[in-house]
């Protein structure tokens, strides 16, 4: 009886272990594989190969697409660089993650990120940044190991305007790449080069047919085909699965704008999102199915076998590449508020649902994408119930994703409606009454404004300064700021320095109530005073501007400065190290602490301060650095390394001076011959290169060292 009892028990036992929920899941394609993400910002998908561009010249990205996976409808969640990069690499909507804007949010340490989810399975994690805006400071260094931000010797604190073309990033890329590993690695490249202003090198301004958008394209994508080839080099490439996705587009006045940041029509939020390498098949594949930003995160760790975090909200893609169709069109909820917190003007949100896209805005906006793909006829009125419908859907799936779950229909109350109507997510049907500038209106001045640049370039001051003026009355209620930053350049460049203070002065009075706005002409009112001279008028100011932020690194750095006026060394130190905790990989500012040091007599700490700015690739090259750098190795006794470090300056700078250092030093190393050779050089360079002191004194040491016996 015991022994058919257990007969009869094993085909339930079987059946019962091969159930879903007790099923040993099958490994993950890419389990255990690199992983290499590439983003590109400002880079609109019609504008590669493998989109349909005819006139592009991407041939890394356009093989990579016949290789893999090409999506041909990603959307960006918004039309700005951090919170679409905090989307991408948390699969979280803005309104989740807190990142709404450039420059004034930061990812808060409670998000889960791509590299953190990655580190924690064991993925040696480095990320190389292109541009200010992602600054670690701004969260998304979260899981990564290595995060360099570094933005050149020039990068100067707070400035957001910092970046580095394609070329340097890759040059940081080959330097990471010949580093010892034994993990898998996860490595995050940024490359920002299609981002204004358009300045391509001649060679790619060239193979794109002369146009600068293109030309800064075809120069990013010849650093993919750079960084390709050397994983391929190296056996690697088989082993990486590759994503590439834009961060968002850049609009050509489709719709009034030129650049990105205000609007989300479809120039501003189609992106290219290519999937290739490890894991996928091997055929190429173009997926017609929508998908979003948010869905890179879940599709990437699922491919690894890695655990997808609770928090996500986006949904893997990954049977979209095994070539499985989806029914229907996943949602999209896009949004900015760069012109709300920029120029006071109305928030913009907008939801991609099925063949519809709705913008909430005081006048609202309705298109068929289907039949109207370029967004030319705004069926709003046509179509009141359906963009009724929509404006509801809009209300119900922000409400679902503000939390950590996913979306759900769901009916709100009035006091819900109120609460994302503060948020800036407004029903467009309520927005009739409501203060706010339609950003439709608004551009209008913006692009007054970009014209009269322009007119400044070609230096009709005059002209710009009467414009300036009057469009700084006709949006004095809007609290508009470029018509004061216009009058700032005008007065600059006539060098009315009267002007200058006296149009800061009326600016920071019409921005009181917006801290961060002030802020850009507080900043500049301390500078116009250190640069004449008034270290207590520029740290009168800074420290009022200290106050309302204790971490602004550009104020730390100018009460350094002002500090260093009146040479108050250890305040100066004081500030700049403050700055620096702020901005770890800022060169200047660490060359500013490095001085501070060695005014304070500090040798131990100016060493330690030395080390990190001598192994960064701006050190490398940096001849005042080596020089300084040489000059401490020799006060601490070590000679060698001060000569490695001279021999690399008269590389670089091969001036009498140089020499004049370089062949004492090997003279007291015993390295005769090789010192008489570089005095000689020293003697031989351009009439006054030395001075009559120092040629002497090269004369009196050759003499010397010619009479010893040769060594």
């Amino acid at each position: 009886m015991k022994r058919t009892t257990r007969f009869l028990l094993l085909p339930l036992l079987a059946t019962a272990l091969l159930a879903p929920g007790c099923r040993r899941s099958r490994p993950a394609p890419a389990a255990g594989a690199n992983l290499l993400v590439i983003t590109l910002d400002t880079t609109r998908s019609d504008r590669l190969g493998c989109y349909g561009d005819a006139r592009a010249d991407t041939p890394a990205l356009d093989s990579l697409a016949r290789a893999g996976v090409l999506f041909e409808s990603c959307y960006a969640p918004a039309p700005l660089t951090l919170p679409a990069h905090c989307s991408l690499f948390t699969g979280r909507w803005p309104i989740a993650h807190g990142v709404r804007n450039n420059g004034r949010y930061a990812l808060p340490a409670r998000e889960t990120t791509l590299a953190e989810a990655l580190s924690a399975a064991g993925y040696d994690t480095a990320a190389l940044i292109a541009a200010y805006v992602l600054k670690g400071k701004y969260g998304l260094d979260q899981g990564f190991a290595r995060y360099e931000d570094r933005l050149g010797a020039a990068e100067k604190p707070g400035d957001a305007d910092a970046e580095i073309p394609a070329d340097r990033v890759y040059a940081k890329f080959r330097d990471w790449l010949q580093r010892p590993r034994r993990r898998p690695f996860f490595l995050w490249v940024h490359l920002y080069d299609p981002h204004k202003p358009y300045a391509p090198p001649p060679e790619f301004l060239k193979a794109a047919g002369d146009d600068p958008y293109r030309g800064e394209v075809a120069c990013a994508d010849h650093a993919v085909g750079q960084m390709l080839a050397d994983l391929r080099g190296r056996g690697l490439l088989d082993k990486t699965l590759v994503v590439v996705a834009g961060d968002h587009g850049e609009a050509f006045g489709e719709h009034g704008e030129r650049g990105h940041g205000i609007f989300c029509y479809e120039e501003s939020v189609r992106v290219p999102l290519l999937f290739s390498g490890a894991g996928l098949p091997r055929r190429a594949a173009r997926v017609p199915q929508r998908a979003r930003l948010v869905d890179v995160l879940p599709t990437v760790l699922e491919l690894l076998g890695v655990p997808v975090p609770g928090s996500c909200q986006g949904t893997s893609l990954a049977g979209m590449l095994a070539g499985r169709e989806e029914k229907g069109q996943r949602p999209v909820l896009v949004e900015s508020l760069y012109g709300r917190e920029l120029n006071n003007w109305a928030p913009l949100t907008a939801l991609i649902s099925g063949r519809h896209k709705y913008i909430s805005l005081p006048r609202a906006e309705l298109y068929d994408l289907d039949s109207d793909p370029g967004e030319r006829e705004n069926l709003f009125h046509k179509h009141r119930a359906e963009a009724r419908r929509l404006d509801d859907e809009l209300a119900a799936f922000v409400a679902a994703q503000r939390g950590s779950g996913a979306a759900a229909k769901r009916s709100l109350d009035a006091g819900e409606r109120r609460k994302l109507e503060a948020l800036g997510y407004v029903s467009g049907f309520a927005a009739a009454g409501r203060a706010g500038l339609d950003p439709k209106e608004g551009i209008v001045f913006q692009e007054r404004c970009a014209e009269l640049v322009a007119a400044l370039d070609r230096g009709e001051t005059a002209r710009v300064e009467t414009e300036a003026l009057r469009l700084a009355e006709e949006t004095a209620g809007l609290k508009f700021p470029f018509a004061y930053l216009l009058l700032h350049h005008v007065y600059q460049r006539q060098r009315r320095w009267d002007k200058v203070e006296a149009n800061l002065r009326r600016a920071i009075a019409a921005f009181a109530a917006d801290p961060s706005q002030s802020a850009v002409f507080q900043g500049n009112l301390a500078e116009l005073y250190l640069a004449r001279g008034e270290s207590d008028a520029a740290e009168k100011v800074a420290a009022t501007m200290l106050a309302a932020d204790p971490r602004q690194p550009r104020v730390l750095e100018l009460l350094g400065r002002a500090a260093e006026e009146r040479g108050d060394w250890p305040r100066a130190l004081d500030f700049y190290l403050r700055a620096q905790a702020e901005e770890r990989n800022n060169y200047s500012l660490a060359k500013k602490v490095l001085r501070a040091r060695l005014k304070l007599d500090d040798r131990r700490g100016a060493l330690e301060a030395l080390e990190p700015l001598l192994d960064a690739a701006e050190g490398r090259g940096d001849p005042d650095l080596l020089f300084t750098a040489a000059m401490l190795f020799v006060d601490s006794g070590d000679d060698a390394r001060a000569e490695a470090l001279l021999a690399r300056l008269v590389a670089i700078e091969p001036t009498a001076p140089r020499w004049f250092d370089f062949s004492l030093l090997l003279a007291r190393r015993g390295k005769t011959a090789q010192a008489i050779a570089g005095m000689e050089k020293a003697l031989a360079a351009p009439a006054g290169q030395l001075d009559e002191e120092r040629r002497r004194a090269a004369l009196r040491a050759l003499r010397a060292w010619k009479a010893r016996p040769p060594r």
